[in-house]
């Protein structure tokens, strides 16, 4: 089958408009006449733990939207995941097929944000949450729960512990400020990376966010307790007041899609649904990302944390019952201050 390079551009767009952990995607496209693949351009995930699972949950989400796009133009678009190959970095083929039903969530791709405003506390409809939860399902290998109770609490407790990790260890705290957008200050927009309005920074804290951004003012905060006061900001009130807090879960192992893709995927359609049906929504990548990390003097995260993390995430999944990937929070909010754009197509195709 072959192609207007339009429709090819379009769907390729679309994969480019999925979530990364920095706003920022590691890949490139090589085109075929009747294919194209999906190669990672990262070098450090193959050494990183946490970063090979962001990757991959990332790859799905692209995969997701791709094939998304390709139903609104009635094209059915099948992935095939392959074994990792550390040296091509090739992670999925992509072959056009025949045509295709158009997903409804495909008209929400350009809408999808991430919202780190507090929430309104009430309740959503539950016709809402209930669009949310059958939006997972579209993605074999993952569903979501929605957390209650004790497997909430637990949630929370492991939102904390790893948020006041990223404040606390130099590693976790590099990595995350690589990614803030400080050049275009307190109204600028980027394509890439966290801009500042992005993260809904109060007015009185932003003379102290700017100076934290270097380690040694944090290390030095770190004496009186600042670590703790900034992962109850920016992880654990948001998640704890919000009116719900969901996971996605890996289900049973599927032949052909990697858990963590499989995850990307379902993660990326509640998104997306949650973007049609009007509420706010931020995903927490930090619990299960420390808890996949090597603990230690010299790691990224302390011994103590990270056992901590291991023993809630556990309470989690015995009563999900399956393997907990990724932890978010929904409610209705206010528009946020800004979000992230992307580049051009161009620069992720050869």
């Amino acid at each position: 089958m072959t192609l207007e390079p339009a429709l090819i551009r379009s769907v390729l767009e679309a994969g480019l408009r999925a979530p990364s952990a920095e706003n920022k995607h590691f890949l490139r496209f090589e085109l075929g006449d009747k294919s194209f693949r999906l190669i990672a351009t990262d070098p450090s995930s193959a050494a990183l733990p946490h970063r090979r699972w962001l990757a991959s949950m990332s790859h799905g989400a692209v995969a997701e939207n791709m094939v998304l796009r390709a139903s609104a133009l009635g094209l059915e678009l099948e992935v095939r995941w392959v074994e990792p190959q550390p040296a091509s970095g090739v992670v999925a083929e992509f072959h056009w097929g025949g045509t295709a039903p158009v997903d409804a969530l495909a008209s929400f791709i350009d809408q999808r944000h991430t919202n780190r405003r507090f929430f309104n506390p009430a309740p959503l409809a539950a016709p809402v949450l209930t669009r949310l939860t059958e939006a997972a399902s579209g993605a074999p290998g993952a569903r979501m729960v929605w957390l209650t109770d004790a497997p909430r609490a637990a949630a929370l407790r492991a939102i904390r512990i790893a948020e006041t990790e990223r404040f606390l260890r130099p590693r976790l705290h590099g990595e995350m400020f690589e990614t803030i957008r400080f050049d275009g200050g307190w109204r600028g927009e980027a394509d890439e990376g966290l801009p500042l309005p992005a993260l809904e920074v109060e007015l009185p804290a932003r003379a102290m966010f700017s100076a934290i951004r270097h380690w040694r003012v944090m290390r030095a905060m770190t004496l009186i307790g600042a670590h703790h006061a900034l992962g109850l900001r920016t992880g654990y009130l948001p998640a704890a007041l919000a009116p719900h807090v969901g996971v996605i879960v890996s289900d049973q192992a599927r032949p052909g899609i990697p858990a963590d893709a499989a995850a990307g995927r379902a993660l990326q359609r509640v998104w997306l649904a949650a973007a049609g049906a009007g509420v706010a929504f931020q995903p927490f990548a930090s619990p299960t990302a420390l808890a996949r990390q090597r603990p230690g003097r010299d790691g990224w995260v302390s011994e103590g944390a990270h056992t901590r993390l291991g023993l809630l995430l556990n309470e989690v999944a015995s009563d999900v019952r399956g393997a907990p990937q990724m932890f978010f929070r929904v409610g209705m909010a206010n528009a946020p201050s800004g979000v992230t754009g992307r580049p051009a197509v161009e620069r992720f195709i050869g």
